[in-house]
């Protein structure tokens, strides 16, 4: 039913603009232009950019801040996981779990995400010259 109305809306915008011919048209696209050229609209967009710049340096800022904690919390997390199947799996009588288990805790373990490796942060400057995503 809605792709129905969505068609018959479709169908009689086609018409009526047909029938009104381009003249209607070209008066919008000189109106746009003229608005898009008013110095008022270029200087507000203009103050929009900058403070989509100072917005997204201040995020990436505190993106590079935060991305030790959030590390080190899912080093925790991955590191209690590892230990809870170890313990899990200890109590099984397969030896071969209890191997595999036990290799991935201690790897987990001896992981450190905190001295400052690409993992732990890195370098999160946004400029001009550095578009948000590379």
């Amino acid at each position: 039913m809605k792709k129905f109305i969505f068609l018959a809306g479709l169908g009689i915008g086609f018409v009526i603009g047909s029938r009104a011919g381009r003249g209607p048209y070209e008066s919008l696209e000189r109106t746009a232009r003229q608005v898009a050229d008013d110095p008022e609209v270029q200087r507000r967009a203009a103050q929009a950019k900058d403070t989509a710049t100072r917005v997204a340096q201040d995020t990436a800022g505190t993106v590079k801040d935060k991305a030790p904690e959030v590390a080190s919390a899912a080093q925790g997390a991955v590191v209690g996981a590892a230990g809870a199947a170890k313990e899990r799996l200890s109590n099984s009588s397969d030896a071969t779990l209890d191997e595999d288990a036990a290799k991935v805790a201690d790897s987990s373990a001896d992981t450190d995400l905190a001295d400052g490796s690409a993992a732990a942060g890195g370098d999160a400057e946004v400029g001009e010259d550095k578009p948000l995503s590379s």
